[in-house]
């Protein structure tokens, strides 16, 4: 689960001028007083109304984030701290005392397994790279770590099995209008993938049929899966969705 902190540091990375930032009034979270930070989009073509990011008056941490969508009185998404204490711990928080009759035996610890698609940690000060284990006798330099390959050329990946001439996605409208379109699967295989995902009784039910296609609807998101197994989603009304499919 994302920290409060994680989630500001996301959506003020993608602050542009399709967003208006403000100061909003004064608020108090996990018994500590707060200041309102309130993004909200600049256009009434998408569901999100606002996001309010609650930041610590003292320390400058965020406390809480809060997504509001247009037309509903509660929050379609909230994280945020409901008690907080930035005092350092006790230290015998960290005593550890053996139980009678056990044995105390002291492991190191084991390195970090590399994994593909992740970046590579960065060398520690002594020049050791966390999470490799260096092949290297008292007085030798460590080994460099092996490089893992491209995620495009990791076998099984959806790169390395995507056909250079197959289609990609489409992208209509900016910011927070944006619409993302996925074509349909080739060979005519579209409206077939889209009859199979709508056999699951869940989908099924939460899939309203629109002209052209069916209509998954939440506060923030619709998603509209169409007659010939595209698929178009977006933070906009239905209609943005209907249209780019049209247009497509």
């Amino acid at each position: 689960m994302p920290t409060p902190e994680d989630l500001a540091r996301k959506f003020l990375a993608v602050v542009d001028s399709s967003t208006e930032v403000t100061v909003g009034a004064d608020a108090e979270v996990a018994g500590r007083s707060a200041y309102s930070l309130t993004l909200a989009p600049r256009t009434q073509g998408t569901l999100l109304e606002k996001v309010v990011i609650a930041v610590d008056g003292e320390t400058g941490m965020p406390l809480r984030v809060t997504v509001m969508a247009r037309g509903q009185a509660e929050p379609a998404f909230e994280a945020g701290f409901t008690s907080l204490s930035l005092a350092a711990p006790d230290d015998s928080v960290f005593t550890f005392v053996a139980p009678p009759g056990a044995t105390v035996k002291e492991l190191p610890v084991p390195p970090v397994p590399s994994m593909p698609r992740m970046p590579a940690l960065p060398p520690s000060p002594g020049g050791i790279t966390p999470g490799v284990v260096p092949d290297r006798g008292p007085d030798q330099p460590a080994a460099p770590p092996k490089q893992l390959p491209a995620p495009d050329k990791v076998p099984g990946s959806d790169a390395s099995l995507r056909h250079p001439d197959a289609p990609r996605p489409t992208v209509t409208g900016k910011g927070w209008e944006t619409v993302i379109g996925f074509p349909s699967a080739p060979g005519g295989q579209g409206a077939a993938l889209t009859e199979s995902l709508l056999k699951d009784p869940l989908l099924s039910q939460a899939a309203v049929v629109v002209p052209g296609g069916r209509l998954l609807s939440t506060a923030l998101v619709n998603v509209l899966l169409t007659d010939d197994g595209r698929i178009f989603v977006g933070m906009v009304p239905a209609e943005r969705l209907q249209a780019a499919a049209g247009a497509a």
